[in-house]
């Protein structure tokens, strides 16, 4: 099931009008790159670059070598909510088959946000001390062989641990069925369309027509219960956007503290307590589609204009 996304009343300065349905990890990643950017895109939208579509078709690919990717187009609030628990349901199922599984969903609540995310990939790997714990890896694409730089391992990592933060509250029950329910406003009864019936593979109907979508949802959630023991080492590896080789391996770790306060400062946008802020870095805006409508690039560049003609 795709995300609901949200615009932004009013003018690029004003702060966050809107009530907030969920926040995507990605989204409060991007905050980390730079926040007037992500709030520009949500205001004027954005269509897919030639580099995004790239990076689509690699996930879909990594995602292809476990197995058979199903998707299914939803009319109804109902078949949303059915499509979202089989997601779930298959990519746990393959994990404890293989021990890996990749495009995992995963929804919790960050300071009281809703917030939902995607991982490429869990999987069991064994430490130096030959414990076996389960490893949340992110694959980004790459144009350049170069290495990426430190803001955009930080934005990468950021993403990572909201991952972690979901997933672990998904596994301790901080995170509940009932919760999950409450979120999507999900009936008690949960009937498949016949239009979602006619795009699912056999076995799906099967496992539909022996259990109901509500008992679904609480084998899923039994089987988060008893997912291994996270690692709090996060991989992100990336790759050339042309052969898939392995440009850079970064490997970082999860930390409470510093995710907390990081998560203080991301959310208050989305609550409305604050504006966005500027660019971090002047160099970040020639990357920028947005430069021609962000009211601090045109603020640096009349700058800058008007001291070359002084001089």
């Amino acid at each position: 099931m795709s995300e609901r996304e949200h615009n932004l009343d009013g003018n690029k300065d004003e702060f966050f009008q809107g009530e907030v349905h969920h926040v995507s990890a990605s989204k409060i990643a991007d905050q980390f790159w730079c926040e007037m950017q992500l709030h520009l895109k949500l205001q004027l939208g954005l269509e897919p670059t030639p580099e995004m579509i790239k990076g689509s078709e690699i996930h879909r690919s990594l995602e292809e070598e476990l197995g058979p990717v199903i998707e299914v187009e939803v009319t109804t609030n109902e078949d949303s909510i059915i499509a979202y628990i089989l997601q779930m349901y298959s990519k746990l199922v393959t994990f404890n088959t293989l021990q890996v599984t990749r495009e995992l969903p995963v929804i919790g609540k960050i300071n009281g946000v809703p917030c939902l995310g995607i991982i490429d990939q869990i999987k069991i790997e064994t430490d130096n001390e030959g414990k076996k714990l389960l490893v949340i890896t992110d694959y980004k694409t790459r144009k350049s062989r170069r290495a990426p730089t430190y803001e955009q391992k930080r934005r990468n990592r950021i993403q990572m641990q909201v991952y972690w933060h979901l997933l672990s509250d998904l596994k301790s029950g901080k995170f509940s069925e009932e919760m999950f329910k409450d979120y999507f406003d999900m009936p008690e009864k949960l009937i498949p369309s016949e239009e979602l019936l006619k795009q699912l593979p056999e076995e799906q109907i099967k496992l539909l027509e022996v259990t109901p979508p509500p008992e679904l949802l609480t084998k899923v959630f039994e089987i988060l219960r008893n997912l291994p023991e996270q690692s709090f080492e996060l991989h992100a590896i990336y790759l050339h956007q042309e052969d898939r080789s392995e440009v850079c391996n970064d490997r970082s770790l999860y930390h409470q503290e510093s995710f907390e306060v990081d998560m203080d400062w991301a959310l208050g946008y989305w609550k409305g307590e604050r504006k966005p802020s500027d660019c971090p870095q002047t160099w970040m805006c020639k990357f920028c589609q947005f430069s021609d409508n962000c009211s601090y690039f045109l603020r640096e560049y009349l700058k800058d204009k008007k001291i070359k003609e002084e001089k």
